[in-house]
């Protein structure tokens, strides 16, 4: 395997760690009778899934901004939409509406209505795919899709001013100039974000929430080059005493693990409230930021060395599993939430008992399974991608 196969393999890998401790928090919100410790992790779940969707961010195969908007457009918005559609379609509450007091509340911006009657619920359900930009009730996890639409959109035309301004003020510097004005660029948007939080501000489309999450995805697109650099812990790399060197190289990245973990561990405070969906940041922004930060670097620094270890059964199917979560999100986002919900709506006075809660895992866990191929052999068109085979789309070898 190349380093850059291997390079890519970690990144992927990250991605589906990161979207499984979203679905795990969604067991434990939907029935807290299955602690986890997932409320700990609320800092650097979403804000560590669009910092590495920032080291990801390339325009290289688009030579505008057009065919840019276009192959986001069919991948990400058209998907967010249709899949937001199919899931309110399916609804429980929508066929028996005296399942309605046991579902999620609904919010739209500041709005918190009033639903008597299943076309109230029809309506808000729409209002929150289109206005609040959130997706429907039967598939409330999307909202990160439509959030990842408009900030690849706003981080383009960041980008696009930056070299401008850096081709104005100082030509001969101009990747570093970008650098500079792209971070400026990501600290006024976390101050807006900020500012929105604490005044109490909802705007259409998650506009807010769009702020803080462009500050994130604008310093995973900053530290690319060093984070996917294969040099950076890798066994190639020689100064005439190879092994030394590696050795040294990964007790760094497990010493980096330990005090990020560490200092994730002291600032962190939980907080129920706290969302980066609905822009709840918390009492402190210094406390949000050094633990998202420290919460990242963790993640990264274990990932990095997750990636040097010998390529044998356990970890391998552990890191395929990973790989293939990270390709398959849409659906597994969708899916594990609507399972939960129709669980939670019809049978959560069954399972939300001590010990019974955790059989919710294997539960969720075999419908997403089956849902996989069906996705991505049948309905493949909701998901913007192409036709493949059941086989391929529970492929964990490659």
């Amino acid at each position: 395997m190349t380093n850059e196969q291997k390079r890519i393999g970690w990144i992927d890998e990250f991605k589906g760690f990161v979207l499984l401790l979203v679905c795990l928090y969604h067991v434990e919100q939907s029935f807290p009778q299955a602690q986890m410790g997932m409320l700990h992790l609320s800092a650097l779940r979403m804000s560590a899934f669009f910092f590495i969707s920032g080291m990801l961010f390339s325009t290289r195969r688009f030579p505008d901004f057009k065919s840019y908007l276009v192959h986001k457009t069919r991948v990400l918005l058209v998907p967010y939409i249709l899949l937001s559609l199919l899931f309110l379609a399916i609804d429980p509450v929508l066929y028996n509406f005296d399942l309605f007091p046991k579902a999620p509340r609904m919010t739209v911006m500041n709005i918190k209505p009033e639903i008597a009657t299943v076309w109230d619920y029809i309506y808000w359900n729409l209002a929150k795919i289109f206005v609040a930009g959130k997706s429907s009730i039967g598939s409330g996890p999307l909202w990160f899709v439509f959030t990842l639409y408009s900030v690849s959109l706003l981080f383009y035309g960041v980008q696009c001013a930056a070299r401008k301004i850096s081709e104005i003020l100082s030509p001969l510097r101009g990747s570093r100039m970008t650098a500079g004005v792209t971070a400026l660029a990501a600290i006024a948007s976390l101050a807006g974000g900020w500012f929105l939080y604490v005044n109490h501000i909802r705007l259409p489309l998650g506009i807010e929430r769009d702020l803080t999450v462009l500050f994130f995805f604008a310093n995973g697109w900053l530290c690319k080059g060093a984070l996917k650099d294969p040099r950076l812990g890798s066994a190639t790399l020689t100064t005439g005493r190879g092994d030394d060197v590696r050795g040294k190289n990964i007790l760094a990245i497990v010493a980096a693990t330990i005090v990020a973990f560490a200092a994730y561990a002291y600032l962190e405070i939980p907080d129920p409230n706290f969302s980066i969906m609905n822009n709840d940041l918390g009492k402190s922004l210094p406390v949000f930021l050094a633990s998202s930060f420290f919460g990242i670097a963790g993640l990264v620094a274990t990932f990095m060395f997750a990636d040097k270890l010998p390529n044998i059964a356990p970890f391998r199917i552990i890191k395929g599993i990973l790989r293939n979560i990270s390709r398959n999100a849409l659906v597994i986002l969708a899916v594990h939430w609507y399972t939960l919900l129709v669980m939670r709506l019809l049978f959560r006075d069954t399972f939300n008992k001590p010990g019974i809660a955790y059989l919710v895992i294997p539960v969720v866990a075999a419908v997403v399974i089956v849902a996989i191929p069906l996705f991505r052999c049948k309905l493949y068109r909701l998901l913007g991608k192409q036709k493949i085979s059941v086989r391929e789309s529970l492929n964990i070898k490659d």
